[in-house]
């Protein structure tokens, strides 16, 4: 069974301008789960292009953030668009912050420290302003075990 465990760190600027660290668990509440990932096309539909004579995109690295309130897994619109990701179809999206709106759906792996995972069906969305490039939700964590840890500022998650 792969498991990733992490302890969030951070820093921030003291009244005085000074460098501090942050306690582990304010972190872990302020930047949520996060993980390091690689983006790249989803293995079948890779297998595609390469039929079709065309190259695999090169994987792009970035943060990804587990959203246990996020119904499906999402991915950075304006990388998957460097990337050449192919649209596999259009979707409606609704949050909280934002009424039902079109967006794209591509075929994406996520490559995490400890497993490849699989989003057949990830949802365009503006992440990079939030530093993000892959919001893993519950389709994709339907498979896995998410340990939260709030008072240690860690999560763990397993396969």
């Amino acid at each position: 069974m792969p498991i990733f465990h992490s302890q969030i760190a951070a820093q921030a600027k003291a009244p005085d301008g000074k460098i501090i660290q942050v306690p582990p668990a304010t972190a872990l509440q302020l930047r949520g789960p996060i993980l390091q990932v690689s983006l790249t096309i989803e293995q079948n539909a890779g297998k595609g292009l390469v039929a079709q004579g065309k190259t695999v995109p090169i994987a792009k690295s970035g943060l990804a953030l587990i959203d246990t309130g996020a119904s499906n897994t999402c991915v950075d619109e304006q990388t998957a668009k460097d990337l050449g990701l192919p649209v596999i179809d259009v979707a409606n999206m609704q949050s909280a912050s934002h009424e039902k709106h079109s967006c794209n759906v591509y075929p994406v792996q996520i490559i995490t420290p400890i497993v490849t995972l699989n989003a057949p069906r990830a949802m365009g969305a503006a992440l990079a302003s939030q530093g993000l490039l892959v919001l893993i939700g519950r389709d994709v964590l339907q498979n896995c075990n998410l340990f939260y840890n709030g008072p240690a500022g860690q999560f763990t998650l397993s396969l």
